[in-house]
């Protein structure tokens, strides 16, 4: 179910591409974690992960899915190969490989992760699988890219097997034939570390990025320059964040950290833009319901830039994927959340922008038989992150009650958005005739929107009440 919150409308009319919102069920109940998602001549090639079809085991799905939703081709690895493996990310090189870094774990050892790195074909078939074993403690292999003919891996190594606290940065480059060059480990304080993403910078660098904790316990954001070899450049330390998810190469030469932070008891997410010494040129934090974090950006074609991640409305509603867009300036332009299921824990890791000028997100959707698991989950949206054509119009044309509250449209059908300027969060009661209230939506953010399409037609009361307890009421008819 998406919902829609408008800050500033562009008057951008959305072209038409194909939008779905879709989970992929499997046979078995199984728990996904969802890496990224690249596109290859209008096919999207997908990796999860999960376990659950054998007791305690973990697998690897690769997925392959057309432009409409539909599966053209999956491919399970796991136990068949004595492994339990991992979701991280995948990549593709300039002759459309697929690099996949799945991470692995000996069947029956808990305690000894490894790095395992496997080249594919577009049907998924096994070209290489390239492992690095640490024969003292486990690593976790985070996340892949390809940049001219060299493969680069960063993870996470455990620094003491008795502490899993205590971690290490790593970064492993392979060549594209599945030949190791090198292992580099990174850390600058001697206490904890990890590398959770990278990027192929603009200076033939490499910038990766992750998360730290200092001696005294304060959480914050690494980012480390290297050159294409490994070889540190500079590193920087951002308390402003308390880790940074990823970092995206923008077109004038700067870059963009997307992350979260915990400040004054609440999760928010944060984009810092930077130059290309690390240095800050704006950031900007965006809370929205209990709990907002923000995992990756792209910048689209337009210079807008859209992120997606996770968020929670309240304590009893649970996650939902959340998407949102910001100019160049870092200033809001609109935000949305959507559900995949019933399920109380949905979310987005990645996005992509498609060739067609959408907008795919990818994540993970609870079971719709609310059994605990999870799937695979993918939302294709249009250029302005609608499902359905034109859900932004009309935001500027609505009339504000005694609380700023401004209702449109009205009538309405399906749908209901609303809007105000006022710090204070509202609650929304819907009445009908009989004086029976048939829908309550707590603590909804500025500028928001819900679903009445289960309403029948008739006339209804909105009843507004602010965190100060004014109140504001309105008519409403639904068709």
């Amino acid at each position: 179910m998406p919902v829609l919150i408008v800050l500033n409308c562009l008057m951008i009319k959305a072209q038409s591409i194909t939008t779905f919102n879709r989970t992929y069920l499997d046979s078995s109940n199984w728990s996904a974690k969802v890496g990224n998602t690249i596109e290859i001549d209008s096919v999207f090639y997908c990796l999860s992960s999960g376990n659950g079809l054998v007791s305690n085991s973990n697998y690897i799905m690769f997925s392959a899915i057309n432009s409409n939703g539909d599966v053209i081709n999956r491919r399970l690895v796991g136990r068949p190969f004595n492994i339990e493996a991992y979701s991280g990310r995948i990549a593709k090189d300039d002759k459309n490989f697929i690099y996949a870094d799945i991470g692995q774990r000996l069947v029956g050892n808990p305690d000894k992760f490894n790095t395992n790195v496997v080249k594919l074909t577009l049907s998924f078939d096994t070209i290489w699988n390239l492992k690095n074993s640490d024969s003292t403690f486990h690593n976790y292999s985070r996340s892949i890219a390809v940049y001219d003919s060299l493969v680069y891996i960063v993870g996470a190594k455990r620094l003491d097997s008795a502490n899993s606290i205590l971690l290490s940065g790593y970064m492993i480059i392979a060549d594209t034939a599945g030949f190791q060059h090198g292992f580099t480990e990174y850390n600058f304080d001697n206490h904890s570390q990890e590398l959770l993403n990278l990027s192929i910078g603009m200076n033939n660098d490499l910038f990766l990025c992750g998360s730290g904790k200092d001696t005294m316990s304060n959480f914050y954001g690494l980012l480390v320059n290297t050159d294409l070899s490994g070889n540190v450049n500079w590193f920087r330390r951002y308390y402003e964040m308390r880790n940074i998810f990823d970092i995206l190469p923008l077109s004038d030469s700067s870059y963009l950290l997307t992350g979260g932070v915990f400040n004054d008891g609440e999760y928010r997410g944060i984009l810092i833009k930077i130059n290309s010494e690390g240095d800050v040129i704006w950031q900007r934090e965006f809370p929205f319901g209990d709990e907002l974090s923000l995992y990756s950006s792209i910048q689209v074609l337009d210079e807008g830039i859209v992120s997606i991640g996770l968020t929670t409305l309240n304590s009893t509603n649970g996650n939902d994927g959340f998407i949102q867009r910001i100019n160049y300036d870092g200033n809001l332009v609109w935000q949305r959340y959507f559900n995949g299921s019933a399920s109380v824990t949905d979310y987005f890791t990645d996005i992509i922008e498609t060739s067609d000028g959408g907008i795919l997100a990818c994540g993970a959707a609870g079971d719709a038989n609310e059994s605990g698991g999870q799937n695979l989950w993918l939302v294709k949206l249009d250029n302005m992150g609608c499902l359905e054509p034109d859900c932004w119009v009309g935001v500027e044309q609505a009339d504000a009650n005694t609380l700023g509250v401004a209702v449109y449209p009205n009538p309405a059908t399906d749908w209901l958005y609303l809007k105000y300027d006022s710090t204070h969060k509202i609650t929304l009661e819907i009445f009908n005739l009989s004086g029976q209230k048939v829908l309550q939506h707590q603590h909804m953010a500025p500028k928001e929107g819900i679903e009445i399409s289960h309403l029948p037609a008739g006339l209804y009361l909105l009843r507004f009440v602010d965190e100060l307890g004014n109140v504001a009421t309105e008519k409403l008819v639904v068709e």
